[in-house]
C-alpha cells in the first residue's frame, strides 16, 4: 500500500480528532447525524472509542493536547463504574480504551487500578452454569439473563489483561471459558456466526441462536462476524491457543469470500433482494484490524502475508469509498450502520467505525501499539 497515502490519510484523521476536542466538550459521540455526531454523557457502551482515538492520536504525534484530553476524561469513567451507569458486558470495551490505554501510555497507577476494578465488575456477569458472560440487562433478568452475544469476544481482553497485571488467574479463566463457549455455540457450520445465543440460565442448557441486529436468525450479520474475527484472534494471542487462532482464520477467510469485490461490506452478508442493502463500513474496519492481528500470529509466512495484504486492501477500499475529509465533518468513516432493522443510524458515522479505521491506519504506519493483545503489555513510561 502506498506509504504517502497512508501518511496523508493518517495525518488528516488525526487532525479530525484534534478538531473534535472543542466540538465534543465534556460529551461523547454516540451516532452520526449527517456531518455531525449526536453527543451524550458518558452513559453508553461506545464512549471509550473516543478516548481510544485520543490515545491513538497521541501515540502518532506525541502531542500532549491529545494526552491531556484523554486523561481528563478518566474521572467520568470512574464515576460511571462507581455508579453502575449503563453497565453490561461492554465494561471490556469501556475500560480497555480508557483505563488500560491510559496506564499503557502514561504509567498512571490510578488508571491501572480502575481497569482492574472494571474487570472485577465484569466477572460478576459470568454464569458458571453455561459458562458465559451475560451480555445485557440485570443479572437474573428473566430474558436477558440467558443471553450471550458475539461482540463479547472483544470484551475479554480486559480480563486477560487484569490477570496479567494482578497475577490472579480468575479473570483469564473466566475469559477463556467464555471464549470456548462462544466457539462451541456461536460459530456455526460454514464458519459463520450467530449474533446472540440463549441458555437456560437456571441449568446452563443451550437453547439456540438468535439475531438482534442481523437480517434474520440464520443470516450473517457482518459486524458480528468482524467482532468474532478480531476477538478470536485476541483470544488466541492471550491463550496461546492454536484452536482459537484457527477459528479466527476460518472466520476471516469466510468474511473475505463473502465480501468479494465489494468496496464496502453490507450490513448482512445474507440479504434477500427485497431487504435494505445498506453498507456497514465499520465491519470492514474491524475486520482489517483483526486481519492485521492474524498476520502477526500465524506462523506460515505466506498465510501471514495474505492476511496482511487483505487487511491493507480492506483499508484501502475504505479510504477510497468512505473516508471523510471535509473540515466540518465530525466523523472519519462514512457509511457505518448501527441497526438497520430498526432504521437506527444507518450509513452514518459511528464511534467504533472511526476508532477501528484509525487503528488500522496506525498499524499501516508501522506503529506496533496494541491496546487489546499482548504486544504492548508494559506501560510506556
Amino acid at each position: 500500500m502506498d506509504k504517502t497515502l497512508i501518511r496523508t490519510t493518517l495525518d488528516q484523521a488525526v487532525e479530525n480528532v484534534r478538531r473534535n476536542i472543542p466540538r465534543f466538550g465534556d460529551q461523547y459521540p454516540h451516532n452520526g447525524d449527517g456531518m455531525t455526531y449526536v453527543l451524550t454523557e458518558n452513559n453508553h457502551w461506545m464512549t471509550s472509542f473516543w478516548t481510544g482515538q485520543l490515545w491513538l492520536a497521541y501515540a502518532t504525534t506525541d502531542d500532549d493536547e491529545f494526552r491531556r484530553e484523554a486523561e481528563r476524561r478518566l474521572a467520568s469513567f470512574e464515576h460511571r463504574l462507581v455508579n453502575r451507569i449503563g453497565e453490561s458486558h461492554d465494561l471490556g470495551f469501556l475500560y480497555t480504551l480508557s483505563a488500560r490505554a491510559q496506564w499503557q501510555m502514561t504509567g498512571d497507577s490510578a488508571a491501572r487500578q480502575l481497569g482492574i476494578d472494571a474487570a472485577e465488575r465484569l466477572i460478576t456477569r459470568f454464569h458458571p452454569k453455561g459458562e458465559y458472560i451475560q451480555a445485557w440487562g440485570a443479572m437474573n433478568d428473566p430474558v436477558e439473563g440467558g443471553r450471550m452475544i458475539v461482540d463479547c469476544m472483544m470484551n475479554l481482553p480486559l480480563l486477560f489483561w487484569a490477570s496479567h497485571e494482578t497475577g490472579d488467574a480468575k479473570y483469564a479463566e473466566i475469559a477463556a471459558a467464555h471464549a470456548r463457549t462462544t466457539l462451541r455455540f456461536q460459530v456455526r457450520p460454514g464458519d459463520i456466526t450467530y449474533h446472540t445465543f440463549f441458555f437456560n440460565q437456571e441449568t446452563g442448557e443451550p437453547i439456540g441462536g438468535k439475531t438482534a441486529q442481523g437480517y434474520s436468525d440464520d443470516s450473517l450479520w457482518t459486524r458480528g462476524q468482524a467482532w468474532a474475527i478480531y476477538g478470536f484472534a485476541l483470544a488466541a494471542d492471550w491463550m496461546s491457543s492454536p484452536e482459537m487462532l484457527e477459528v479466527a482464520c476460518r472466520l476471516a477467510d469466510r468474511f473475505w469470500t463473502e465480501l468479494g469485490d465489494a468496496p464496502v461490506p453490507l450490513w448482512d452478508f445474507r440479504l434477500p433482494p427485497d431487504a435494505p442493502h445498506k453498507r456497514d463500513s465499520s465491519a470492514g474496519a474491524i475486520t482489517a484490524c483483526g486481519m492485521f492481528k492474524l498476520a502477526a500470529l500465524v506462523e506460515e509466512p505466506a498465510r501471514a502475508a495474505a492476511y496482511r495484504q487483505n487487511a491493507e486492501h480492506l483499508t484501502a477500499r475504505l479510504i477510497d469509498a468512505c473516508f471523510e475529509t471535509a473540515p466540518e465533518a465530525q466523523g472519519l468513516l462514512r457509511d457505518s450502520s448501527y441497526n438497520v432493522n430498526k432504521n437506527s443510524a444507518v450509513e452514518q458515522f459511528m464511534p467504533f467505525g472511526d476508532y477501528y479505521f484509525l487503528e488500522s491506519l496506525v498499524r499501516l504506519s508501522g506503529n506496533p501499539l496494541d491496546f487489546w493483545g499482548t504486544a504492548s503489555l508494559n506501560c510506556a513510561k
